[in-house]
């Protein structure tokens, strides 16, 4: 959204934390639910059909980062996604937001929660999303995505006088 005065309509720090954290809690509870129902309802390996050819429901553990890497590296991905809860609480502290960016963030934190406390838990991800044509995923990584997306636009949305000053 843009102000009258053409830049990017911005939100004090304490309100945009509450909301970022707000949506990142969303996101870990609605990822948490799912992975739960999953696990607790289909046998690791299950897979069930929802668009033939195109999207199932299957259950999958992963020990590694996005697409299976750095498998057996847990300590790398702890590090990984704390470093990236690092950044984005620093982007949401270091100037006002845009809520673009807010909503980033909150995605970005939501699904970073999601897929740590699995790897606190138990080592590895449950993951049940399966397009066809890519690999196993689950609502913690399509928040990630989702939130990485928005930033860029975010990024990309900022008035080149704000791009050029930091």
């Amino acid at each position: 959204m843009k102000s009258s005065t053409g830049t990017a309509q911005r939100i004090p720090r304490r309100p945009a934390l509450a909301a970022a954290f707000s949506l990142a809690l969303a996101v870990f509870a609605a990822d948490q639910a799912i992975k739960w129902l999953v696990e607790s309802t289909m046998r690791l390996g299950e897979s069930i059909v929802l668009i033939p050819g195109v999207l199932s429901l299957t259950y999958i553990h992963n020990e590694g980062g996005a697409f299976g890497i750095l498998s057996g590296s847990p300590r790398i991905l702890m590090v990984g996604s704390l470093v990236a809860v690092v950044v984005v609480l620093w982007m949401l502290l270091a100037e006002a937001p845009s809520r673009l960016t807010v909503a980033a963030c909150g995605l970005i934190l939501g699904g970073a929660a999601g897929n740590l406390a699995d790897r606190l838990a138990t080592g590895r991800v449950t993951d049940y999303v399966h397009f066809s044509f890519w690999y196993v995923f689950n609502a913690a990584d399509a928040a990630i995505t989702l939130g990485v997306v928005l930033l860029l636009l975010a990024t990309l949305l900022r008035p080149e006088k704000d791009r050029s000053s930091g």
